[in-house]
This record gives C-alpha cells, structure tokens and sequence, in this order.
C-alpha cells in the first residue's frame, strides 16, 4: 500500500477528534498506558512522524517490539479509563479509514 501522508494526517486529525470527545466524562479505573499501533508498510519513517505531529498527536517513532508498528498516544485525556476510550476511538476511526491497527493495552 502506498501510503497518502496528507490522508493519513487528515485521518489521525479525526483519530485525534474522536479520541478527545470518547475521553470527557469519568476517569476511574487503573492508570494505564494504552496506545494506538498502526503497521505502515514501506513507510517513510520521518513523513509518518511529521503527520502524527500536525495531527496533534505523538509517536516516538516506528518500533520493532510487536512488530514493524508506531505507537501512537492518545491527546491528553487522563490516564484511567478516560484514556482507554481515547484509545478505542482513535483505533476505530483509523481502522474504518483503512489502517491495520492494534490497541496495546498496558496495566500499571
């Protein structure tokens, strides 16, 4: 798949979105490091870095750990269950939009 930066900037823009409206409301449950992965084959490492950022998001960068992935961090949303549904949302709207994407979910 080759990959469209201006279209993968405008889907992590309505990631982002999503992700901000799933987040308001109650943030019980256990502080946690859920994050969005998505597998961009081929990609440009550096072009893919720059569209998280001016979607608003952040990555360090692709890793290796489960594979060829960039971990992506949901907005700044709290750290319990508020961020768990950032994340949900954000994998929704990426995975709707056509990306193979996972949801790592980390227990502190």
């Amino acid at each position: 798949m080759k990959i469209d930066y201006e279209k993968l900037t405008e889907d992590l823009i309505q990631a982002r979105l999503a992700a901000e409206e799933a987040a308001k409301g109650e943030d019980g449950g256990t502080a946690n490091l859920d994050t969005m992965t998505i597998k961009l084959p081929r990609a440009n490492e550096k072009k893919v870095i720059e569209a998280v950022k001016v979607a608003g998001l952040y990555t360090r960068g692709r890793r290796e750990w489960i594979g060829p992935r960039y971990f992506i961090s949901p907005p700044a949303c709290g750290q319990g269950n508020s961020r768990n549904r950032a994340v949900e949302a954000m994998a929704k709207v990426m995975g709707e939009a056509g990306y193979e994407v996972l949801v790592y979910y980390q227990m502190d």
